[in-house]
């Protein structure tokens, strides 16, 4: 069995509560259909899959290949990202209308044949929509960095020069746990000021779920439904919602009102200030991206669940099976049980420009062992920084968005990634360390930049070092997280 070298290949990101469908289209979009969009193919992205836990792995030399030319198109071409957005915007309702389509249908009517249309109709949708955006988390580390130097150039002292390229790059657009929680205070004062009863109440919610139902559902996590808005409600309701709501718009505009005056004393050229509007959009695509793929992947799970009813298999056991996959169990008639299970047990998905190679057993296992292997008397995790400051505290090492209410004022959180959901618990922390997480733009560097903390993204095991407890210090400069005697 060949060798794999760990230095040859890229970590990029690690997620939780994850499954191969649709991260195996993704996968094929950036290798098959992103030129389209962006004028160039990943050529190998390699995917382990571990239970619910995914690694992303791209080979180094053309990680930083593509990196780098994405840097010069977006150097070249400033409007670039903000056509991205608007490609973003047509294909993701494409998607999403489709999907939704889906949902209303009567899906057990469905041949077998439909069904399987069904899958691959939403399989090329999303294709579509991830081919605009997936090299976001591939070129956003190098255009920080391109920033990071332009800033330099005015601020020598690295800490300094940091802390205003964070400021310069916040997007509260792309903030959606805020923007949601802004408009739920928003309702909340609508409700007081106007002395709402009982139906007009419950006509505001329905509308603030249809608004943000996706804003939790990230792949298979639940949607923010119905109760959850309406307890929200309630506490909000007993804290002057009002003046939150007040202070909460006046800090918004206040973000763009300090970018304006950074603009002004860096003096940036207008090819620096377009590298910077450029980032600004890339986070702003990222959070559209997560929005049409949560909505879709909601509608969609009837199809889901109807081809697992036909093939004996669970949800969870279909979302590990590939569009050949289906193919073999509803037109073949085949037993797909092994292949499904072998894969939750351990599977390494390989995709290229013509194929997706999936493997399981021995095979898999050569690619895991080599790379994501760890000391577990490791006392320095070294990851990418995501959010500049220096922290230090207790280790409060939590898992999933319901697990969030763990979290006490100055704990460090310590986790494999997180989503909006668990942004409350994160505005609590003193720093975030994410053995997940790919970038800039990723949720852990935008949710832990809106709570003012520390984070740093990569770790990748840091988790299974450290405990509950344990004294460590996080450097959101650096890159950094040391365990600290006490």
């Amino acid at each position: 069995m060949k060798k794999i070298n760990k230095k040859d290949w890229r970590f990029c990101s690690q997620r939780q509560r994850m499954s191969p469908f649709p991260n195996y289209m993704s996968m094929e979009a950036m290798c098959r259909q992103a030129k389209k969009y962006i004028g160039l193919n990943v050529p190998h992205i390699l995917m382990l899959m571990q239970d619910r836990i995914f690694s992303i792995f791209i080979p180094a030399v053309e990680f930083e290949q593509i990196a780098d030319k994405m840097v010069e198109r977006i150097a070249k071409d400033s409007k670039l990202c903000r056509r991205l957005v608007a490609i973003q915007h047509k294909n993701g309702k494409k998607l999403v209308e489709f999907a939704k389509k889906s949902f209303h249908a009567d899906v057990s009517k469905f041949t077998n044949r439909q069904l399987v249309s069904a899958y691959e109709t939403y399989e090329k949708l999303y294709k579509e929509v991830y081919a605009g955006y997936g090299h976001v988390w591939i070129v956003e580390d190098a255009l920080n960095k391109k920033l990071l130097e332009i800033v330099q150039k005015r601020i020598i002292d690295f800490a300094a020069a940091s802390d205003t390229l964070n400021q310069l790059t916040l997007q509260p657009e792309a903030m959606v746990a805020r923007i949601e929680r802004e408009h739920l205070y928003a309702m909340a004062a609508k409700i007081i000021r106007n002395k709402l009863k009982s139906k007009a109440v419950e006509k505001l919610i329905k509308q603030h779920e249809r608004r943000f139902f996706w804003l939790t559902r990230d792949y298979d996590d639940p949607i923010l439904d119905y109760d959850k808005i309406a307890a929200s409600l309630k506490e909000a309701l007993k804290n002057n919602p009002k003046k939150v709501y007040r202070g909460m718009v006046a800090e918004r505009l206040e973000i763009h009102k300090k970018q304006k005056e950074l603009r002004r004393q860096l003096r940036l050229t207008k090819g620096e200030a377009a590298l910077v509007d450029s980032m600004l959009d890339l986070a702003y695509l990222k959070e559209l991206r997560k929005r049409y793929v949560s909505e879709s992947l909601y509608y969609f799970d009837k199809v889901l669940m109807e081809i697992g009813s036909r093939t004996y298999l669970s949800l969870k056991q279909v979302r590990f099976l590939s569009t050949k996959d289906v193919k073999d169990g509803l037109l073949r008639k085949q037993d797909l049980t092994s292949r499904a299970n072998d894969r939750i047990k351990l599977g390494a998905w390989l995709a290229d420009g013509k194929q997706t190679k999936i493997m399981t057993g021995k095979e898999a296992k050569n690619y895991h062992d080599a790379l994501i292997g760890f000391n577990k008397n490791t006392s320095v995790f070294t990851g990418m920084p995501v959010s500049p400051g220096i922290a230090r505290g207790p280790v409060r090492i939590i898992y999933d968005p319901h697990e969030i209410s763990k979290v006490k004022k100055g704990e460090i959180i310590v986790t494999i990634q997180v989503v909006p959901s668990m942004a409350p618990a994160v505005l609590r922390s003193a720093g975030l360390i994410c053995d997940g997480g790919h970038g800039i733009t990723t949720h852990p560097a935008i949710i832990a930049r809106e709570a003012g903390v520390p984070c740093i993204i990569q770790t990748q095991f840091a988790r299974h070092v450290l405990k509950d407890g344990d004294l460590v210090e996080v450097d959101g400069y650096k890159g950094i997280a040391r365990k600290v005697k006490k």
